[in-house]
């Protein structure tokens, strides 16, 4: 519980120096171009290198906490072949997403807009049971949630990498900054807003979660939703059980697509903002002429979505994730301070006190030294991994001529096939 409570204090800094760096700079790729503008084009191809890791990543992530419920409302979660269900599921609904996406942005905006609302209503609906809960006396579940809490430094980091992964919703829209109207004055706006929306949110969301089940049920169940839906009509007899697993089942899948959609949407700018910018070839940036969406981006993005699903779990991706997220969320902290160094006349119409980037930073190095003390073989590999962008850059980016040069016949043949553009 106090992991919970931290995070929503520590997402704040973060958001804010966001908003601060895409009033700065408004353009699309949001970190990427903060990365340039501060370290060079170099570190923005390794930053590009990572992007296009997680964004491959998060969707996995998604989709698989999708299926995970979509599949409890007709299967247990121990059945013999649950495994296999729910990652064919996650796939499937993977390539539902890039459909619509593809379709059309409005139609992607309509349909994320929708289950935005179906959020809020599930949320609404489980924060009046914890009430009920609560009013009849029931407090047992959550005084239980806080006895025996850990205050291992590398216990503490892991749980908030992997529990921040849930916050960072604020990167997301920098992304596709110039999409956005009035970029200087909306995006710290969004941020600030949103920022304060969702961690009130899971935070309430996770104090009824906490009044509803114990600390047992909590960690040995996939479905928590499910489970506390059950848990809570079960007193009413077994048709309003039912009743609590379907309500809470479908809201939670209905809100988890929505996620996906949104996250889908907002990366598969990334590969077409690295054609932009010329570190990636040119049939990246394919656009359709009907839709105008990045037509290569997504199915590029689709496919190692579906590649990530398979060989990973859910927990597992989730810290991957984080820990190579942070790495470079630390560096555009670090940014903000450089910046107004480095280059004081630019125009700031949002400015943040120089304490809020000292405690990101801070937050940053916590997270990533608690990450490679904790597991410093994984950790070593993924630095590995990142590192091995260094060569290619120099090997094939770092002019135009050498990124386009093997691509071109595939950027003829796919703008002819989807009708499209090339940026």
């Amino acid at each position: 519980w106090y992991q919970r409570r931290v995070r929503g204090f520590l997402t704040p800094p973060g958001a804010l120096c966001f908003g601060e760096l895409g009033a700065l700079c408004p353009k699309s790729g949001g970190e990427l171009q903060y990365i340039k503008l501060t370290y060079g084009r170099m570190a923005s191809f390794v930053n590009l290198w990572v992007l296009l890791i997680v964004s491959s990543m998060g969707p996995a992530v998604i989709a698989l906490t999708f299926s995970t419920y979509f599949l409890s409302l007709f299967m247990e979660n121990d059945s013999d072949h649950f495994v296999l269900a729910k990652k064919c599921v996650a796939a499937l609904a993977i390539l539902i997403v890039v459909a619509i996406c593809i379709y059309g942005t409005r139609a992607g905006v309509r349909v994320q807009n929708f289950f935005m609302v179906m959020k809020f209503l599930a949320i609404g609906v489980l924060i009046l049971l914890a009430i009920i809960f609560l009013c009849r006396g029931r407090t047992e579940n959550i005084t239980a949630g806080f006895e025996d809490t850990n205050t291992n430094f590398t216990g503490w980091s892991n749980a908030l990498l992997s529990s921040l992964w849930a916050y960072n919703g604020w990167t997301s829209i920098n992304v596709v900054a110039s999409e956005v109207k009035n970029p200087q004055k909306n995006l710290p706006r969004a941020l600030i807003i949103t920022g304060v929306v969702v961690t009130l949110s899971y935070i309430v969301i996770n104090l009824s979660y906490h009044t509803i089940l114990s600390p047992e049920e909590l960690k040995k169940s996939e479905s928590i939703a499910v489970l506390a839906g059950e848990t809570f009509f079960s007193e009413y007899g077994g048709s309003w059980m039912i009743f609590g697993k379907y309500l809470f089942g479908a809201s939670v899948a209905l809100s988890t697509f929505g996620a996906l959609l949104s996250i889908i949407l907002s990366f598969s700018r990334l590969p077409h903002v690295g054609t932009m910018e010329h570190m990636l070839p040119s049939v990246f940036g394919l656009v359709s002429r009907k839709n105008k969406t990045p037509v290569t981006s997504l199915v590029f993005l689709g496919f190692t979505s579906i590649c990530c699903v398979w060989p990973s779990n859910i927990g597992d991706l989730i810290v991957y994730v984080g820990f190579l997220s942070w790495i470079f969320w630390g560096l555009c902290f670090l940014a903000v301070i450089i910046l107004r160094f480095k280059q004081p006349s630019l125009r700031r119409p949002f400015r943040v006190p120089l304490f809020i980037p000292v405690i990101a930073i801070v937050t940053s190095l916590y997270l990533i030294l608690g990450s490679i003390i904790a597991e410093p073989l994984i950790s070593g590999v993924w630095l590995l991994v990142t590192l091995m962008a260094v060569p290619v850059y120099y090997g094939y980016v770092d002019t135009e001529e050498s990124c386009n040069k093997w691509s071109g016949a595939l950027t003829q043949r796919l703008t002819s096939y989807f009708d499209s553009n090339e940026s």
